[in-house]
């Protein structure tokens, strides 16, 4: 069985490929990390810990360090270094509340908190003295990393203590930013890295072959599980990962790096997609001419799929409109484009489908922070759209009575921190994780996810609706950013929904009544929306409406919305 230890050591296989790709704040260019020089680095930050707690008389292991950083190359080094250190990280999110950040520190209470910046320190400066303790402060951008001052010898003393690592010793605490009440520590195991990481990697053709590498763009925050898994995914197999300067500067970057996949959320190619239509609807002739290409790919899909002899007209026609419909789109990503690896959120199935006509599948997956990412997902081989995939390696997974996915696996959490009551409510007698997500497996045994088991909505009439199912139906509109379905207890559902466009006009407010009706058309009666209402207020992370991790947070928009909802069943 491979190891962590195993990963890191094999960096030495490979001195010379570049580990890293990224920008200083100040650079115009790309710079490079090579593994042998990422080791070095890795092992000088991993000493630097070490000689913290030893003068903050902080002695043996498995210890809490907390990280408070966005996505950059030393996110990832800080978290080799703790985890080879047999010690704990804590992933923070730098856009968490004050008073998250208040009760996960206190709750988990680290020897060390890593800190990216003055901003950060500001931060904890604010909340410090609520605190019992005091814990010895890093900052990233003070560190001063040399690598050219470690020897081999620091680099043996550092793998020999990786490999003392068991699969029983925790590696991480990842607080799950709840939609209500305070997060909780989800406690994940080495085993559960290696089982993730060995599992997920192994269906994807992502190793370095003969020196010849691939390469993916980071841009999602690393306090996410799945920021992580993709930079842990990149020790295992040897890919580069270049990390984006912003998500405003994504698109450059996008084309400056030309990936050959990516790890993302649907959100980012629905964007792009809204970009792409908005530009093409302007355009009468191009809109035809993408049109037509999308209905020769679909001919062309389904005649694979048919396993249908295709005539040579519409294979000419296909390869044409490729290369000039189609090819400038999968610019917008760099033109290396071959996949992407999605999570976090439901995937519209049409969406799916049109990015893989133009040569991108989009390979969505499912899991949670408690099973270190992913539990099923479908491969460049073998994908459905519509659906999350088919389980991975040794996962189990069946169906509580009520619909509830209910999962057995060595990726899934040991405890959740410090909280027994929840740890023992997290698992069925069988030792099945409940997930309190609704599901059901295809004909052919793909899961399709319908919806989250405490967000369901039951109608006066005893009906229950899946709210998410209709809201990511409704954002399939270009102009609608985000909604909130509502109905608990009510003769109907409505829906509350938030526009991009703060200036809305009555033609695109006429635009989306037609398209609501279009939505309804596809729903049965007890899930259409008889009434909605049309707001421009942002749900952003700042103002709290949604969680680091982008959920909505529904139970305190109800709140802050109810008078607008009474109204809504006046």
């Amino acid at each position: 069985m491979t190891s962590i230890h195993h990963w890191i050591s094999k960096f030495k296989q490979r001195p010379d490929q570049i580990a890293i790709r990224f920008k200083g704040p100040k650079s115009k260019t790309w710079k490079n990390i090579t593994w042998g020089e990422y080791l070095k680095k890795i092992v000088f930050i991993a000493e630097l810990l070490a000689k913290t707690k030893q003068k903050h008389k902080i002695s043996g292991r498995q210890n809490n360090i907390a990280l408070l950083s966005d996505t950059r190359w030393e996110w990832g080094a800080v978290d080799i270094a703790t985890i080879g250190n047999n010690d704990v990280l804590i992933p923070l999110y730098p856009n968490q509340t004050d008073s998250d950040f208040l009760y996960i520190l206190e709750n988990c209470q680290p020897a060390i908190l890593v800190l990216e910046n003055k901003k950060n320190l500001a931060q904890y400066k604010r909340i410090k003295s609520k605190l019992t303790f005091e814990p010895a402060i890093l900052i990233v951008e003070e560190m001063k990393i040399k690598h050219e001052s470690i020897k081999q010898r620091q680099i043996d003393v550092f793998l020999n203590r990786m490999k003392k690592l068991k699969p029983t010793d925790t590696v991480s605490v990842i607080y799950t930013s709840g939609t209500t009440g305070n997060p909780k520590g989800v406690v994940l195991t080495s085993g559960a890295l290696v089982s993730e990481i060995v599992e997920v990697f192994d269906l994807f053709d992502l190793f370095e072959k003969d020196g010849v590498q691939k390469t993916s763009l980071a841009f999602l925050p690393f306090a996410h599980v799945m920021g992580r898994i993709e930079h842990w995914g990149s020790c295992y197999a040897g890919y580069t990962l270049a990390f984006a300067e912003s998500i405003e500067a994504l698109k450059k970057n996008l084309e400056e790096i030309k990936p050959d996949f990516l790890v993302a959320v649907p959100r980012i190619f629905e964007k792009i997609y809204a970009g792409i239509i908005n530009k093409i609807e302007t355009q009468p002739l191009k809109k035809k001419m993408f049109d037509y290409a999308l209905d020769i790919s679909k001919q062309v899909a389904f005649n694979r799929s048919t396993d249908q002899t295709m005539s040579l007209s519409l294979i000419l026609q296909y390869e044409l409109l490729s290369r000039i419909v189609f090819k400038p789109i999968k610019e917008v990503f760099g033109g290396n484009l071959k996949f992407a690896i999605c999570g976090g959120a439901p995937l519209s199935e049409d969406l799916g489908t049109l990015f893989s006509l133009m040569g991108i599948e989009i390979l969505v997956g499912y899991g949670l922070t408690e099973t270190f990412a992913a539990v099923t997902i479908n491969t460049v081989k073998h994908h459905k759209a519509g659906t999350v995939g088919k389980p991975i390696g040794e996962v189990d997974i069946k169906f509580d009575t009520d619909g509830e996915i209910l999962i057995k696996t060595k990726k899934a959490l040991k405890a959740y921190y410090k909280n027994p009551k929840a740890t023992a409510e997290a698992f069925t007698k069988d030792g099945y994780f409940r997930t309190g997500d609704i599901g059901e497996f295809t004909s052919d045994g793909y899961l399709k996810i319908t919806d989250r088991k405490k967000d369901l909505i039951k109608t006066s009439g005893g009906k229950y609706v899946a709210p998410q199912k209709i809201e990511n139906m409704l954002k399939q509109n270009t102009n609608i950013s985000q909604v909130l379905v509502v109905g608990d207890n009510q003769k109907y559902i409505s829906a509350i929904i938030n526009l991009e466009n703060l200036n809305p006009d009555a033609q695109m407010l006429n635009g989306i009544k037609k398209f609501i009706q279009q939505v309804n058309s596809n729903l049965p009666s007890f899930e259409t929306i008889k009434k909605f209402e049309i707001i421009t207020e942002p749900w952003t992370t700042e103002n709290g409406y949604l969680t680091p991790s982008m959920k909505v947070k529904r139970k305190l928009l109800e709140k802050k919305y109810s008078d607008l909802i009474s109204r809504l069943y006046q």
